[in-house]
């Protein structure tokens, strides 16, 4: 009796190891394959994303201005700066706007970077700055780390 206890304990042990193992092999197939996203691509998840974190919401109470309907992807990520500005925040933009006064990706959504300030429309002519506002926010849905996060941005745009 004693050994079958001991092999139900191991059971149960490998079961949740091995599980954890599957996880990080799923999320890592997932980070990168968001990585890897064009634009299209990205815009479809992050709406889907943003419905189902935010169900309901209503948008039309940020005010948007006029430019962020440009192009879906423009307006995704904008939704993305409202709801999760202090995420943008931890990231460098990587399309050389520092000569602006842009000190994270933030600002390029937001005047001085601040949330409950103006918008700013440098991020709605960039698709850098978009690509990187849906990047984040969706890895930040699979629970990427910050780390994990900042390093794939230096990989993918090579700064």
């Amino acid at each position: 009796m004693k050994a079958f206890k001991i092999a139900i304990i191991l059971a149960l042990v490998l079961s949740v190891l091995f599980e954890g193992v599957v996880f990080s092999s799923d999320h890592e197939k997932e980070f990168n394959a968001i990585g890897k996203m064009d634009l299209k691509q990205l815009t479809s998840k992050a709406k889907a994303a943003l419905d189902k974190r935010y169900p309901g919401e209503n948008w039309e109470q940020y005010k948007f201005p006029k430019y962020v309907y440009i192009h879906d992807a423009v307006q995704t990520a904008y939704k993305i700066a409202v709801k999760n500005p202090e995420l943008l925040a931890k990231f460098t933009c990587y399309c050389f706007c520092e000569p602006m006064g842009h000190n994270n990706l933030a600002y390029c959504f937001f005047e001085k970077g601040v949330a409950k300030g103006k918008f700013d429309d440098h991020a709605s002519t960039c698709n850098i700055c978009v690509t990187q506002a849906m990047m984040a926010f969706l890895w930040d849905e699979i629970g990427a780390t910050e780390a994990e996060m900042q390093k794939a941005m230096k990989e993918v745009y090579g700064k």
